[in-house]
């Protein structure tokens, strides 16, 4: 039925202005839900790249397309799911048959005997000892791929006249003490949870297969002795990191079983700072990730700290004394500067593009100086990477104050975050700073062994045992950075760190093991 419309003008006016304004609340309304259906398609590029994607940054606008289309048809109603079937009853579990080989058994491969000095057998009298048997003591040991065991052989000698109590020579420091168990075995184990990232309930049932059963709770056991052997280290490690002129920070978190709530895990961290002049990196255990583990660092430090945007760095800094504030620069990462406009351009903005092009010229600039001296990677940036620097700060800025960037899009947060930031995130380019890196990638590099430990053996078991983790992977990730073997280093350490007092056991740090002729 068509409508009659009033022959009076101004009441065609006044219905025509109606008219504009309902049409101006509907674009407005499909503009909004434009903007909401953008924001959810972005989130859900994110998390499918997060959880099936490469995480290399490689950009391909296209790479979701697919799914995008495949989420939107599947927004119509769906039949609910049928019942679940009821729980079957089941019976009492079988008991696992655990093989049980003795450790004689094992083959030995290594005799050592242990003898008493010439002096030594002569009993008071001066009349020479007898000796009258053996004492033998086993150790059981590993070698790759098989284990062994190795006697140690102590000859007792005793007075014809027993003017003496028998004599025997004393058995050397043993890595767990009054155990059978030697430095390579621990060793394999240590290696194989955190540098192999294999659970202690897999390697339980690895050794099983090759002789004796270990049980995971006598190997736990064994990764704690080692950790704590190591403490001197580790303090002597943390020193060079509280020493060098420039180190990274980065955090990492880790889930920990809560003694308040049995069964439940809570998150705690792993706060990472790698020293990338001295080769060292160091990880702290702590159950916060707020700024007090940043401040504890910063307050024994003095040089070039690099971090991403974590605004606990930044709180850490305000809090430290004048005096200290001022012997330290902070730098920030351009890697996280350039993942804003990766998803940016994901997301189908291309006007992220020139920025992207901008940082990767930056980037292979930093390519061609990865074996130069800091002497000369300064001088190239003062003079080819500031030449990409500056064009693209006038275009962060003109982009920052363009109507045609919507404020609350993935382009607008990453012009931003690099504005906000732009002097840390260009510290790089700064004169004296060639020792510094373009970002903090090789801190993420020295977690990374973290990040696949924790997704197989899930959590640590109790918030008094993350030291345990913290010290090792320091131990062993700084002799990945020194291009040091693990095993080699640990079975060299742990003998003698047993048999060290508390005044030689920082010595026997992978820096002293590197210097070794070979």
């Amino acid at each position: 039925m068509n409508e009659v419309l009033p022959a009076n003008p101004a009441e065609l006016q006044k219905l025509l202005r109606a008219e504009r304004a309902a049409h101006a609340a509907t674009r407005g309304l499909l503009e909004q839900t434009a903007l909401e259906r953008d924001a959810a398609k972005a989130k859900l590029q994110a998390l499918l790249k997060r959880y099936f994607g490469r995480s290399s940054e490689k950009i391909d606008p296209n790479q979701l397309a697919l799914a995008w289309e495949s989420v939107v048809a599947d927004q119509a109603s769906v039949p609910p799911p049928p019942p679940a079937p009821p729980p079957v009853a089941r019976g009492p579990r079988a008991p696992s048959v655990r093989r049980a080989q003795r450790l004689e058994d094992l083959p030995v491969l290594e005799t050592i005997t242990l003898d008493l000095p010439a002096a030594a057998k002569l009993a008071p009298d001066g009349t020479p000892l007898v000796k009258i048997r053996e004492e033998i003591t086993d150790e059981v040991d590993y070698q790759p791929g098989k284990l062994f065991r190795r006697q140690i052989i102590r000859p007792v000698y005793a007075s014809p006249a027993h003017g003496c109590a028998p004599q025997v020579a004393d058995l050397p420091a043993r890595v767990i003490p009054g155990g059978q168990v030697g430095p390579g075995l621990i060793a394999h184990v240590v290696l194989s949870k955190y540098v192999d990232a294999i659970p202690l309930y897999r390697q339980e049932a690895m050794l099983e297969r090759l002789g004796p059963a270990f049980t995971r709770q006598a190997m736990g056991q064994w990764v704690e002795h080692a950790a704590n052997l190591f403490r001197p280290v580790y303090a002597q490690l943390q020193r060079a990191v509280q020493q060098s002129a420039y180190a990274i920070g980065d955090e990492t978190p880790i889930r920990v079983l809560d003694p308040a709530r049995p069964g439940a895990a809570r998150e705690a961290w792993l706060w990472t700072f790698l020293a990338p002049g001295a080769k060292v990196v160091v990880f702290d255990f702590q159950l916060t990730r707020s700024h007090e583990p940043a401040l504890a660092f910063l307050r024994q430090f003095a040089g070039v700290f690099q971090s991403d945007g974590y605004a606990g760095y930044l709180k850490a800094l305000r809090l430290l004394p004048a005096d200290r504030r001022q012997q330290i620069v902070h730098a920030n990462c351009l890697a996280h500067g350039r993942r804003g406009f990766v998803e940016a351009l994901e997301a189908g903005d291309e006007r992220a593009a020139p920025f992207l092009a901008y940082l990767g010229a930056l980037y292979r600039i930093e390519a061609e100086l990865r074996d130069a001296t800091p002497q000369l990677r300064a001088a190239t940036r003062g003079t080819r990477s500031t030449a990409w620097l500056v064009p693209m700060h006038q275009a962060l800025m003109k982009a920052a104050v363009d109507p045609a960037i919507l404020p609350h899009s993935a382009l607008a947060k990453a012009v931003h975050y690099a504005l906000q930031r732009w002097p840390e995130l260009t510290r790089f380019a700064e004169p004296d700073h060639g020792h510094v890196h373009i970002d903090s990638n090789a801190v993420e590099n020295a977690i990374r062994v973290c990040a696949v430990g924790k997704k197989n053996y899930l959590f640590i078991g109790h918030p008094d045992a993350g030291w345990r983790s913290a010290v090792l992977y320091s131990i062993l990730g700084t002799c990945k950075l020194l291009g040091l073997n693990e095993w080699s280093y640990l079975t060299w350490a742990l003998p003698r760190l047993a048999a060290a007092t508390n005044h030689t056991a920082h010595e026997f740090t992978p820096q002293r093991f590197a210097q070794l002729p070979r």
